[in-house]
């Protein structure tokens, strides 16, 4: 109890550490170096310059590999680990009440893992790293609220708001060679880089792209993005659901007759726009 016996209050922390989490490595990947790339703060290349087709970046299948004989040889082990904290608060009314009932929650996580770089890499992909899980959502609010109309008709919101999933800026194909098109994309500066067609196309994305996902490149100019380093942006669920009690309506004790509303925000949204729309088309 706090507050004077005001409110109840829960407080929890969790903390969790994950030994042998699955990976892949491919068996047949020649880590032997064969240039870097001076441009993207010498990023790795694992096949010969000759290997790689000039007007689109195509690399050439058998250059990095230990034997031609085969492609990829995947090989699953469980040698990684991950690490998982948490603080939750949970709150709701001392005081018990038949008609109006709420309750609120908010919830902070942090969620890491070791990564491979045959999952997502910034050079070698033999390389193990600490990184930010894909699933790591650091803030979350819940609440529910209930209300019962004159003991016959209950109705019942509950909804939560979470910050967005993390995510990482990637290449559209292979970069280093490994044949693997995971490769984290390098953050050109349009202030510094020589090409001036590499300056343009920077200029005209941070320009017109998502304004958090513009700040997180901004960021990072001038080196390789990290993995996970760009977040999505906030969600909200809701769920409506009206229940009714059957003695008030004279049915039988054991029936039962509810209805549930899932994203009743985005109901109403749509059936806004779809008013916007007629009184144009009235006009």
């Amino acid at each position: 109890p706090v507050l004077n016996n005001t409110f109840n209050a829960t407080l929890e922390g969790t903390f969790s550490w994950n030994e042998q989490q699955q990976s892949s490595i491919d068996l047949n990947f020649n880590p032997t170096q064969r240039f870097a790339l001076a441009n993207e703060a010498g990023r790795p290349v694992f096949v010969q310059s000759t290997s790689i087709f000039p007007a689109t970046g195509a690399i050439a299948p058998g250059d990095n590999r230990i034997t031609t004989a085969f492609n990829r040889v995947s090989q699953q082990v469980s040698d990684l680990a991950g690490m998982s904290r948490q603080v939750s608060l949970r709150i709701s009314p001392t005081r018990f009440s038949t008609g109006f009932t709420w309750s609120a929650a908010y919830v902070y996580s942090s969620n890491k893992q070791q990564v491979r770089g045959f999952q997502n890499t910034a050079g070698n992909p033999l390389v193990v790293e600490w990184a930010r899980a894909s699933f790591d959502t650091r803030h979350q609010i819940s609440y529910n609220l209930g209300y019962n109309f004159f003991d016959a008709v209950r109705v019942n919101w509950s909804g939560s708001f979470r910050s967005g999933n993390p995510y990482t800026p990637v290449v559209s194909g292979d970069v280093n060679g490994d044949g693997y098109s995971n490769d984290r994309a390098f953050i050109f500066d349009p202030a510094t880089v020589a090409d001036p067609a590499v300056a343009s196309a920077m200029t005209s994305l941070l320009a017109t792209t998502d304004g958090a996902a513009a700040e997180c490149l901004r960021a990072q100019t001038g080196r390789i993005a990290d993995r996970n380093s760009c977040q999505g942006p906030w969600l909200q669920s809701a769920v409506l659901s009206l229940s009714i009690n059957p003695v008030k309506f004279h049915l039988p004790q054991r029936a039962t007759v509810s209805l549930s509303v899932s994203n009743p925000l985005g109901a109403a949204d749509l059936r806004t726009d779809c008013s916007d729309h007629r009184d144009l088309d009235a006009a």
